[in-house]
């Protein structure tokens, strides 16, 4: 992986850690006022919908106004998460403590976003699925270490906040030289000459639904109890079986998106097999285990879906989040639907197994329009035919020396900034030129290009 897109993964994963482990402990405080059901309640609905507006509400900005790609917006919105988590975990009443936690994960979800969009314009394409693995598997296990801390309890003590202070002042650190004061909009860079859309289309539609589908069915799956006697426990040691699905669908999908999505669908079927398995408390726990694995599969899909999409059409770029949200308004359903099913195991497997056929229908109809044959992942072979496709291809438009060179760039999926330092010209001389090859060649962005140039060299 390139060195900027390994550093802007594991800021990914540093935000993760102590926003992640916060959201915890204000989950621990809410055990001292609520029942369990109330709190599963609160935590995987009420605050993932609060999520979810701050995911909407940091699109509109991001759309909105031309400082919001700068350093300042995460370092403040870091303020924030903060401020109303620690005044969560310290304020000890109901209403408070629900209205402080609805308030950081509003927050937690602009920050969020703003780091997936940052990931979709800044890593290439063959590169961010294991980027998004790398963010969440470090989120994983550094949470899983944090948990560690006094005996299994450092997550509901006051000195807590302290460490969860030095991880945010670190990762702000992190965030200035890393992100630097850029005060362009990445949505109205000059190389695009279609407008950002908010609208989602068909297509968007249709695989919100499978995403927000495929979480309902994780989440319902993972109500199925572990035997007592297992000695399992989920909530801290099933991150780090998390972090191992999460690394491997990186690779999976960054070797081939087609195969990712399969992967992440079938992931999906273990939960329908995993309570005939469950005979013993110890094959209770590596069903447990083997659960949280797959688990990562359809966590990287939903990254990658939407981002994928967003960087090859950049008039969609603030869709790059509607992944995660569809999955956050999953998880949420499936969370409903476990615990009003969980008493009754064998009308818990009927409904997955209904709605498992649902999904898949809905999957399997969409799937040639979602991945069609001309992968961008698939990677045109080199050699004189490519050379000679190529020279053709900048002979037919008329694209001069310079031009031809940052072409050469963009085809094998160079971001601006990595053109600019290889061909040592200024950013902005990298985008006039991508604005002009667009022009000439009729696309309207990269992916169009890309996928023009791929005609050409399949169908001189």
């Amino acid at each position: 992986m390139k060195r900027r897109s390994v550093l802007l993964a594991i800021l990914g994963g540093l935000i993760y850690i102590w926003t992640g482990t916060l959201y915890i402990s204000v989950a621990y405080t809410l055990f001292d006022l609520f029942d369990e059901t109330t709190v599963c309640l609160i935590t995987d609905c009420l605050f993932a919908v609060f999520q979810v507006l701050g995911y909407i509400a940091s699109m509109i900005f991001m759309r909105k106004s031309k400082y919001a790609m700068g350093c300042l917006v995460p370092v403040t919105e870091s303020v924030f998460i903060f401020a109303s988590g620690a005044a969560a975990f310290l304020y000890k009443g109901m209403a408070g403590t629900i209205v402080l936690g609805s308030i950081m994960s509003f927050f937690i979800g602009t920050i969020m976003c703003y780091s997936i969009t940052r990931i979709t314009s800044d890593v290439v394409f063959s590169e961010r699925g294991k980027a998004f693995g790398i963010i969440y598997a470090v989120g994983s296990v550094g949470s899983l270490v944090l948990s560690l801390l006094d005996g299994g309890e450092a997550l509901g003590e006051g000195f807590i906040l302290i460490l969860y202070a030095i991880l945010a002042i670190a990762s702000a650190f992190f965030m200035i030289p890393l992100f630097g004061k850029r005060d362009e909009n990445v949505f109205r860079e000059e190389e695009y000459l279609y407008p950002v859309k908010l609208k989602p289309g068909r297509n968007d539609m249709a695989l919100l639904c499978i995403v927000f589908m495929f979480f309902v069915l994780s989440n319902i799956g993972l109500h199925f109890k572990v035997p007592s006697g297992a000695g399992f426990e989920s909530a801290v040691f099933s991150r780090a079986f998390y972090a191992v699905g999460l690394i491997v669908a990186g690779y999976i999908n960054d070797r081939s998106r087609k195969t990712g999505a399969f992967c992440a669908f079938l992931a999906l079927g273990f939960g329908l097999i995993s309570p005939a398995l469950r005979i013993n408390a110890g094959a209770s726990v590596l069903v447990q285990a083997l659960a949280y694995v797959f688990l990562g599969l359809p966590a990287v899909y939903r990254m990658i879906a939407f981002s994928d999409e967003a960087e090859r059409n950049h008039s969609k770029l603030p869709f790059a989040t509607l992944g995660v949200a569809a999955a956050l308004m999953g998880q949420a359903v499936g969370t409903l639907a476990g615990i009003w099913l969980e008493q009754n195991m064998t009308v818990l497997v009927c409904v997955m197994l209904v709605l498992y056929i649902l999904t898949g229908a809905g999957f399997f109809a969409f799937f040639p329009l979602l991945y069609p044959d001309s992968e961008k992942s698939d990677r045109l072979p080199g050699g004189d035919r490519k050379e000679m496709a190529f020279e053709q291809y900048v002979g037919k438009y008329g694209l001069n020396s310079k031009q031809a060179q940052v072409l050469k760039y963009i085809l094998d999926g160079e971001s601006n900034c990595e053109i600019a330092e290889k061909l040592f010209v200024a950013e902005s001389t990298v985008k006039y030129h991508v604005k002009n090859i667009l022009q000439a060649t009729s696309c309207h962005n990269r992916g169009e290009l890309i996928e023009d140039f791929r005609n050409h060299y399949l169908n001189p």
